[in-house]
């Protein structure tokens, strides 16, 4: 073989290549095409079912990621108002100006107990008025090892204190009046599994010691104040509360977990292996969406599919440990975020 046809065996090859890589990328893309499309239409079935005369829904976290997408999705419903919490209030609105006279943007800062407490007074607002439909709230804001804030840990404060303020309070408002149910869904992880919280890091955490796992430790920490708060906060405040894992989505969630070079170029191996944005916000709502959502609480939820019954599961006599962590949870949080004495003025 002369170096000429070497040549040109070696030219065929890479171009044979490269044509195979085309071939590939786009089925990956066509594929991802079909299901965002398929999960978008899904969760409009699941509205349409669900939404009534004047739906009013809140978000927190919807400037971006799976909130945005939710939002976005929600409003092509013509009968779906929004309440959308947002430490950004300049960037949300941006995002949401061809809709805006359907979008209400409120400025939440989850670091900041007060700007929670009068996110609760707009959140009680927005829902009780209004014709019939369906009424929702999505704690859906998260962080995975964010930057130092100066406000206390960020993860704690957003994936947990912050959700379980605002819904206390939201109960306690509710309380006195006999208003339409409202379906409130806690956007946990299936990495709750990893946690590893204890009593004696409850303590710490308040020192800033929050150890090495603390975004899977604040979405267990989730998961265990809806297993021991769900049956109260629906009797008493007409909140019904669930769990809900979007799953594994490719968002900018974990952008702080590697090197900011590297980031970027993780973006294929994210759209291959990962859940469309589309996908990630129909498992972590569709659950609230469900006509059993406001006859039963304390279920996580992947989607449609019930994952565990919390409140069995994780108070019942098989799991004394579980039981007793969860309540000293409850009196931690209510601590640290000064729930009795910010619950004393609705009371007067």
């Amino acid at each position: 073989m002369s170096s000429s046809d070497g040549q040109s065996w070696l030219s065929q090859l890479v171009c044979a290549t490269a044509a195979l890589g085309g071939v590939a990328c786009a089925a990956v893309f066509a594929r991802r095409a079909q299901r965002v499309s398929k999960a978008r239409g899904h969760l409009q079935a699941l509205l349409n079912a669900s939404a009534g005369t004047d739906a009013r829904i809140v978000i927190t976290g919807a400037s971006s990621g799976i909130g945005q997408e939710m939002a976005q999705q929600l409003l092509r419903h013509p009968s779906v108002t929004l309440l959308l919490g947002c430490r950004d209030k300049k960037r949300t609105e941006a995002v949401f100006r061809k809709l805006k006279d359907r979008t209400k943007v409120h400025r939440l800062d989850l670091l900041d107990p007060d700007s929670v407490q009068a996110f609760a007074d707009e959140v009680h607002l927005f829902l009780r008025e209004g014709q019939p439909g369906l009424r929702m709230l999505v704690n859906n804001a998260g962080v995975m090892r964010p930057p130092a804030s100066g406000k206390g840990d960020a993860t704690w404060q957003t994936n947990f204190l912050g959700p379980f303020l605002l819904t206390e309070l939201l109960a306690r408002l509710r309380s006195k009046e006999q208003p339409e149910p409202v379906r409130v869904v806690q956007v946990s992880s299936r990495l709750e599994k990893w946690s590893q919280l204890n009593a004696e890091l409850l303590e710490g955490i308040g020192r800033g010691e929050v150890g090495d796992h603390a975004y899977a430790d604040s979405k267990r920490a989730l998961m265990l104040w809806t297993s021991t708060r769900a049956q109260s906060l629906a009797f008493k405040g007409g909140l019904y509360c669930h769990c809900s894992t979007p799953g594994m989505v490719d968002t900018e969630l974990g952008r702080y977990s590697v090197s900011p070079w590297l980031w970027p170029l993780t973006k294929p191996l994210r759209m291959l292996l990962l859940r469309s944005p589309a996908e990630g916000a129909l498992a972590a709502v569709a659950g609230g969406l469900l006509p059993q959502a406001t006859t039963r609480f304390g279920r996580y939820m992947d989607g449609e599919v019930q994952l565990e019954d919390l409140v069995l599961s994780r108070m019942g006599r098989l799991t004394p440990g579980e039981k007793a962590l969860a309540t000293d949870l409850v009196k931690w949080a209510s601590k640290a975020t000064a729930l009795e004495q910010r619950a004393d003025g609705y009371d007067r």
